[in-house]
């Protein structure tokens, strides 16, 4: 009985394993799109002078030695797989291919205004969301309006925006509000109203400054020359 026990418990815990891992398999790279400066590990199963790391360049292909370039761009892991079944197929028989994405550099957003690093981010996986992006980008200064960022989905006829409170979700932990971000995807954080308002008198005022400095220099220089005259 302890025996038959003992095998149970063993059968469960593999059949449970080979469930995550067949889960892991489906969930690895299964939506994502490859696109140029992505990177990919290819194994081909006892034939490691094929397998290896290959980047795909700007026309969206990579080169494979035994197969020449191989179209990548916009299609999954799993669509790759079964091209490269096919095509290997014609030089080894039922091959066993296993891919991974090792470098998601295609896919990028952009982190524009009130950050410490503006600029393109690559997304690094399959989504990134709007704080993760924000963290890239070092954090919005001291200056920024965090409860008026703006999230511009480029689109036809026009792109879509949304407003989003980044400080309920940064410092409040609002995280069902952390938005996920798409390729091409502009967040835009916006300066404050009272360092805006600030800023623009300072602009304004600032000719007017350099006017009464340049006033109080020659003042200083010939003013002395001429009340000493008049004496």
């Amino acid at each position: 009985m302890k025996m038959k026990l003992q095998k149970m418990i063993v059968l469960g815990f593999v059949l449970f394993s080979l469930g995550l891992s067949s889960i892991g398999f489906a969930q690895e790279g299964s939506s994502y799109l490859l696109g140029s400066e992505d990177i990919i590990r290819i194994v081909v199963w006892d034939n490691p002078e094929i397998s290896g790391e290959f980047k795909v360049d700007p026309a969206g292909n990579f080169t494979m030695s035994i197969l020449g370039e191989v179209k990548v761009e916009g299609i999954t892991t799993n669509e790759l797989e079964k091209i490269l079944y096919e095509k290997l197929g014609k030089y080894i028989e039922d091959p066993k291919i296993t891919i991974t994405i090792i470098g998601y550099f295609s896919k990028k957003v952009y982190i524009l205004g009130q950050v410490i690093q503006p600029g393109k981010y690559s997304i690094g996986g399959e989504y990134i969301t709007i704080r993760e992006a924000v963290l890239k980008a070092g954090l919005p200064t001291k200056d920024a309006d965090l409860k008026r960022v703006k999230v511009i989905t480029p689109g036809k006829p026009q792109p879509v925006t949304k407003i989003i409170n980044l400080y309920n979700i940064l410092y409040k932990g609002e995280m069902e509000k952390d938005i996920k971000l798409d390729s091409g995807d502009v967040v835009y954080v916006p300066m404050a109203l009272i360092p805006r308002i600030t800023d623009t008198l300072g602009r304004i005022s600032s000719p007017f400054i350099q006017y009464l400095s340049l006033e109080n220099l020659l003042g200083n220089m010939f003013g002395n020359n001429n009340s000493s005259s008049t004496k």
